[in-house]
């Protein structure tokens, strides 16, 4: 059972902040030092100063984000909401694959229930990551962003709640600078409130993006002892739904960008032919005529495209290579055949002999759902190879869950992300 319920959300203070564009930031994973710097530019109020280190290898800066959130509160730069309600986020954009779309989801406060039970996990996360935020939430006692979350709505019972709360005036609205615009609702009538908890009551949850987030949220919420006080802000973690059958659910292709020695593309080759036809591409990383990513698009095997400096080829599963037999582990025949594990546990790990967790870890994997960012760090000497994949499906996504797995790391790209700062859950004022 999801239970969710009102909460005062803290906001940016417009009497102090007029432009909302210049303070919101992307979540904190999505972030390079080129685009930190950019934020911390924008704004002396921007959230990425919270979210981040202000610079490479500051240690701790979670103490400091502490300092500054508490600071910004007492100047009123940030501010509690005048009454606790739901919130209604409708973003609007451009689609890369054309065309506009927009995407609406409710903001709420979910008691924290372990990954298995009512909130599904799909995705592996990495230990380092969740012990950062874990600090960061203890330092600030706050969500600065939204767990990303889809659900069923198959009867559009809870469609039909949002747009009654969104015929109404916006509570506020801005363009960002990716170009998607934002507006916020805030539904604070009883009646709908009430009517909006127990539509969404028996609805299962899939956390489509911020894993690490709510793993840290529940672990928080153990760490206060939230079950014997079950009114307590730290039981609760700050969740935006999104309906699975919302037009504007668009997930994105993730792209892996190394930066480790690897052999020559002629060895790649062959340590991978065992499992994997080999086609040769035309054009190299740094000169490419139209997206690659097209090249594999259409497969109906899990395919991939590998770019080096040396060149660019097209990986296509062996006919009659079933990797459910060839991939060892306990995981499932679904999970061993999507595109993601074939690339991840066939031929990175097993015929390349790459660890592709402690590469991640190590930073010399890194992800994109862009493909020109993923060739340009190979063209421009920033990496040793890109491969770009195909989407994850939503379907097996829910596939993947509902069975009690999770893909490898960065396995889907929800686009576009939802924005740190927007509406800050924080534990002092939530429910007071």
């Amino acid at each position: 059972m999801s239970e969710i319920r009102p909460f005062r959300g803290t906001l940016y203070n417009p009497l102090v902040v007029e432009d909302f564009s210049r303070v919101v930031a992307p979540p904190y994973d999505v972030i390079d030092e080129r685009r930190r710097d950019q934020l911390l530019a924008r704004s002396p109020y921007n959230v990425v100063r919270l979210i981040l280190q202000a610079e490479p290898g500051e240690s701790r800066f979670w103490d400091r984000s502490a300092a500054l959130f508490r600071a910004w509160k007492m100047g009123e730069v940030l501010v509690p909401d005048v009454r606790p309600g739901f919130y209604i986020h409708r973003q609007t954009f451009s689609s890369p694959l054309g065309g506009t779309l927009s995407r609406t989801g409710l903001i709420a406060a979910l008691r924290c229930r372990p990954t298995g039970t009512s909130v599904l996990p799909h995705e592996r996360t990495f230990p380092n990551v969740r012990l950062e935020r874990l600090h960061l939430l203890r330092a600030c006692r706050a969500n600065f962003s939204q767990v990303f979350t889809i659900f069923r709505d198959p009867g559009e019972e809870v469609l039909s709640l949002l747009e009654e709360a969104v015929a109404d005036t916006p509570l506020l609205e801005f363009r960002d600078q990716e170009g998607v615009e934002h507006r916020l609702w805030r539904l604070d009538s009883r009646e709908g409130m009430q009517a909006l908890a127990r539509a969404v009551s028996d609805r299962l949850l899939i956390i489509a993006d911020g894993h690490h987030r709510y793993e840290t949220a529940l672990a928080y919420s153990r760490e206060c002892g939230a079950d014997a006080h079950p009114e307590e802000a730290a039981g609760y973690v700050s969740v935006a739904m999104v309906r699975t059958e919302d037009p504007g659910l668009l997930v994105l292709p993730v792209h892996r960008v190394l930066d480790t020695p690897l052999p020559g593309m002629r060895e790649m080759e062959e340590r991978l032919a065992p499992y994997f036809e080999a086609f040769r591409l035309s054009g190299d990383a740094g000169r490419r005529g139209g997206p690659l990513a097209e090249a594999v698009r259409e497969m109906d095997r899990p395919a991939f495209v590998l770019a080096t400096r040396e060149g660019l080829a097209r990986f296509i599963l062996r006919p009659g290579v079933e990797p459910h037999k060839v991939i060892p582990g306990p995981e499932s025949r679904h999970w061993k055949e999507l595109d993601i594990s074939v690339l991840h546990a066939l031929a990175l790990e097993k015929c390349l002999g790459l660890d592709t967790v402690k590469l991640a870890e190590e930073g010399k994997l890194r992800y994109t759902p862009w493909e020109s960012q993923a060739l340009d760090a190979v063209a421009g000497g920033e990496a040793e190879a890109a491969i770009l994949v195909r989407p994850t499906r939503v379907e097996d996504i829910w596939r993947i869950a509902e069975g009690g797995e999770r893909m490898p790391h960065k396995s889907s790209y929800f686009h576009p992300k939802l924005p740190s700062g927007l509406v800050i859950y924080d534990h002092q004022t939530a429910f007071s």
